[in-house]
């Protein structure tokens, strides 16, 4: 289903609701449907808080800040004060897919890339720094490439695919653990297995490789990002990465409701990027020698530069709270 087909209920009274229902299928395209009807909604834009279905809460005129506050609380995607803010209901979509979690465990963000030296390893641990800098507990999963980027060794322990799985990680070397069926006497959890970065209180980094996580169902963090990579993992990620060329392409086939971080400089400009993917980039990231340099010298995402840092942050709280 494309984004602008998207099946939508206007929960709203009188006049209010005509003037919302006109915009979000004139400019937006999309469906506006009855609660009970054939077609299932998957967004509601409603006055107050609902159970059952992502909303967006729309007030006519002025919102105090206590009011956003309780709706956020209350599961709201976005409040909107109508007709000032009501551009910024064309994102509740992107919202919607970011907002998604794992059941039973911690908050997921799957990071790939449109191909190889995009920066998505260096945005995976910059998005990690940012979640641990807020006073999240997070774990970063990826390959090699993630590991020299944050100043770690080779991976020694098992592929992730391991690792993902309570109590069936691999022992260290001369443990002297028995096998026991599927699992092994004395093995550590998974989550003991990913190594502290020192310089950035409450954040981990987990080897082995980001495609092959399954579930984290179990681990005591609050945020796991995963660097998937590679263009086959385009369909299960929830943030993509792409340079400003022709490589880009690659996202064209992706789902129209996964944000895209554009990084560096390319013969795209702002225009063609947006009329290749359907929609805008929620950041563009500018090239930067500070950030080239963090890299070789191990030191992401501590040595990332605050400005990089801060168009990141402002894109990502567009889409994830």
């Amino acid at each position: 289903m494309r984004l602008q087909d998207l099946p939508v209920v206007v929960d709203l009274p009188g006049r209010l609701g005509e003037e919302v229902s006109a915009f979000v299928e004139i400019e937006a395209g999309w469906q506006v449907v009855g609660a009970g009807g054939a077609l299932e909604p998957v967004l509601e834009l409603t006055g107050a808080p609902r159970a059952g279905r992502p909303f967006v809460v729309v007030k006519e005129g002025g919102v105090g800040a206590e009011e956003v506050r309780a709706a956020l609380l209350d599961g709201a995607l976005d409040v909107i004060s109508w007709p000032e803010d009501r551009a910024r209901l064309l994102e509740a979509p992107l919202r919607i897919h970011a907002t998604h979690r794992q059941a039973a465990g911690p908050s997921v963000l799957r990071v790939a890339g449109a191909g190889g030296g995009v920066g998505t390893s260096t945005i995976a641990l910059a998005i990690g720094g940012l979640l641990a800098w807020s006073g999240k507990k997070t774990v970063v999963v990826g390959d090699e490439d993630l590991l020299r980027l944050c100043g770690l060794g080779p991976w020694a322990g098992p592929d992730a695919s391991t690792a993902s799985r309570p109590g069936s990680a691999a022992p260290a070397a001369g443990s002297g653990s028995e096998e026991l069926g599927d699992r092994r006497v004395g093995d550590p959890e998974p989550f003991a297995l990913a190594r502290p970065l020192p310089a950035v209180e409450g954040l981990s980094v987990l080897g082995g490789g980001g495609s092959a996580v399954r579930s984290t169902v179990g681990w005591p963090a609050d945020a796991i990002v995963v660097d998937l990579r590679a263009p086959r993992h385009l369909a299960g990620a929830d943030l993509l990465c792409a340079r400003p060329d022709s490589g880009i392409a690659v996202l064209e086939a992706a789902p129209k409701d996964v944000p895209v971080i554009v990084v560096g400089d390319g013969p795209l400009d702002q225009l063609a990027v947006r009329r290749r993917l359907g929609r805008a980039p929620i950041a563009w990231l500018p090239q930067s020698a500070r950030v080239a340099r963090a890299g070789l010298a191990g030191t992401v995402p501590s040595g990332l530069p605050g400005s990089w840092l801060k168009i990141l942050r402002t894109g990502l709280d567009r889409v994830w709270r």
